[in-house]
């Protein structure tokens, strides 16, 4: 897999850290814009042209749409660091709300469940499914261990970007430009392929059993998700992206959360939330995410 460029990473860095840079220079639409948009835009299309125009859902992704627009120009209009922030912050905003509408919206759009292609693909790739395979070392504190490596990704996710949000607006602007390209194409790819994951899908001959820390912690992960999220993994695809960004602009940072990364991976197949094709789609959809990140500092 190819990593992201450093050296170009780095430079535009260095150029981007003037004032100019940071609020007035970049006047544009920014590529994470136009893929998250996009995922809105033809999620909204697509429910109109199944008769669903006047749902919830539909009216939802139009409103999701016609804010994105409406912030972008509001921004451009007098690109200050404080209108930055709130252009670039509208998105992770959203991203939650967008994320719970898609349940409703595949039931409209009849989407059928490929849990069974996924499990398929591992069986050809593997000779098995890799979450039942987990079943013979599994143990109450390892299970333990894997849940808070899960919940790990929420830390990431907020912290990783947040630092760069406060600290440096260019940084932070890149940052989004290829996080948000992976949610977008990521969350796009769950309204093709709908899936609910192994441990609503396949049968096991033992459940994950841990201590009062995964019993609290379950239900909330389970009730966190949607019910169409696991291909592609977003947990593999956004926790790989911002390993690399950090690679490139907090080396410190990076050495830090590369082993809880690591577990975090190894989570998502033994708690039974993802195939292992899940992640292969995730580290296509990181790779594009590091491009878009690299080509827009080329442009800058």
């Amino acid at each position: 897999m190819k990593a992201p460029d450093t050296g170009l990473l780095e430079a535009q860095a260095r150029t981007a850290s003037s004032p100019a840079n940071s609020a007035d220079k970049v006047r544009t639409v920014l590529p994470h814009e136009v893929v998250f948009t996009g995922f809105l835009l033809i999620t909204w299309i697509r429910l109109v042209a199944h008769g669903a125009v006047l749902t919830l859902p539909a009216n939802a992704f139009l409103i999701f749409v016609s804010g994105s627009a409406g912030v972008i120009a509001w921004a451009n209009r007098r690109p200050t660091p404080a209108r930055w922030r709130i252009r670039l912050l509208y998105y992770p905003a959203i991203m939650g709300l967008s994320f719970y509408y898609l349940a409703p919206a595949m039931a409209l759009l009849d989407v059928p469940n490929v849990d069974a292609l996924l499990n398929g693909w591992d069986v050809a790739l593997l000779g098995g499914n890799l979450s039942a395979a987990c079943q013979g070392f599994a143990t109450p504190c390892l299970t333990d261990v894997m849940m808070g490596a899960y919940l790990f990704y929420f830390i990431y996710l907020v912290g990783g970007p947040g630092t760069y949000c406060v600290r440096d607006l260019p940084r932070f602007r890149l940052c989004m430009v290829g996080l948000f390209t992976v949610h977008g194409l990521g969350f796009l790819g769950y309204t093709i392929w709908p899936a609910g994951g192994p441990h609503l899908h396949l049968s096991f001959e033992r459940p994950l059993l841990g201590s009062w820390f995964t019993e609290l912690a379950t239900p909330l992960v389970n009730g966190g998700s949607n019910g169409v999220d696991v291909f592609p993994s977003l947990h593999f695809a956004v926790s790989l992206y911002l390993l690399g960004f950090d690679w490139c602009f907090n080396r410190r940072r990076f050495w830090w959360v590369l082993g809880p990364c690591l577990a975090l991976w190894v989570s998502t197949i033994y708690l039974r939330y993802h195939y292992f094709a899940d992640l292969l789609a995730g580290a296509a959809l990181t790779v594009v995410g590091w491009t878009v990140a690299a080509w827009w500092k080329g442009r800058e």
